[in-house]
């Protein structure tokens, strides 16, 4: 595919790496609590697991940030089973928050024989290839299928879905990447773009599992375009927050094929009078939506940029991972 610049070459490369995660099985067992350790975009990966551990295997899950972790470590159990997820495996703060981990210790990571697996039990490559552009896209969605597919396996050992379920759960896994191409070979997301460069201040919300897509979209907004957004639950966001809305802070909502608790949120905003433009995500169900939905804000993302003259592979301020 020739494209002008590896953000956009890797935000169409992801059908493709979900594909190639689909018939691998993976198991870290049957832990009674997980903890999550992670900074940036692998933070909203990993909330994104917190959400299907909790929900769907009914384990009680913790996410914290791993710069935070070094000074308030979570409480872990002799059973407890702490997964650090780094797409580099080089990424200072993650490596040292996991060597104060007691329990036993997962790494998910792009990163072949990175430094983090020196740490881990057990490490769970995504294997997503190289990603140049330093907004993470591609990894993200390797890293976020992971997830689905250790849930998934987590829930069925422990009889928290029948065996029809699981294989209804996998089944819907795999037609995510032809959902995901026919989104891709749209031009909506575009046109979305162009009503929106002069925009610098954004709202996004989500509802359920999609609030960590909005908080994954808010952060490509201002990695890419500079642009200030921010990502809240629906929900939340009228218990204070809807104060900051005018008419120059546009509001973007994730809407699934089962809106009816962000619809009221939704409304709340247009009866103040402000816009608010759908993200919509109905093609599938809707545990699975965040897919679609943060292919949508990558490509927003991209856009946007593009259409401000960013050097979208090289934002300003920010580098691949840090190491320091």
């Amino acid at each position: 595919m020739n494209v002008p610049h590896f953000m956009l070459k890797e935000i169409h490369q992801q059908p493709d790496v979900i594909r190639h995660q689909l018939d691998r099985t993976i198991s870290i067992g049957i832990p009674d609590r997980i903890n999550i350790l992670a900074c940036g975009t692998s933070l909203n990966a990993g909330l994104i697991g917190q959400f299907l551990f909790e929900q769907i295997a009914q384990i009680p899950t913790q996410v914290r940030s791993s710069s935070e972790s070094l000074s308030a470590p979570l409480l872990e159990t002799p059973n407890t089973i702490t997964i650090a997820i780094t797409q580099s495996g080089e990424t200072a703060d993650t490596i040292a928050a996991l060597q104060q981990v007691q329990s036993k210790r997962v790494a998910i990571t792009n990163g072949i024989d990175s430094t983090i697996t020196r740490f881990a039990d057990h490490t769970i490559y995504t294997n997503a290839g190289e990603e140049k552009s330093v907004a993470a896209t591609k990894t993200f969605t390797s890293q976020i299928v992971l997830f689905y597919k250790l849930a998934f396996q987590i829930a069925h050992e422990n009889q928290k879905l029948s065996d029809r379920e699981f294989a209804s759960h996998l089944e819907s896994l795999k037609q995510i990447p032809q959902q995901m191409e026919k989104l891709l070979n749209e031009n909506t997301i575009v046109e979305l773009a162009q009503t929106l460069k002069e925009t610098r201040d954004l709202i996004i919300l989500g509802s359920g599992i999609n609030t960590a897509i909005a908080v994954e979209g808010a952060l490509k907004l201002k990695e890419a375009t500079y642009t200030h957004a921010e990502g809240y639950a629906a929900g939340e966001f009228l218990h204070g927050p809807i104060a900051l809305l005018d008419a120059e802070i546009p509001t973007l909502a994730i809407v699934t094929e089962d809106d009816s608790r962000i619809q009221k949120t939704i409304d709340r905003i247009r009866a103040h009078g402000n816009h608010v433009i759908e993200i919509t995500a109905k093609s599938v169900p809707e545990l699975f939506s965040p897919f679609l939905a943060v292919v949508a804000l990558q490509l927003l993302a991209y856009h946007l940029a593009t259409l401000r003259g960013i050097d979208v592979d090289r934002p300003r301020n920010i580098a691949k991972y840090l190491t320091t």
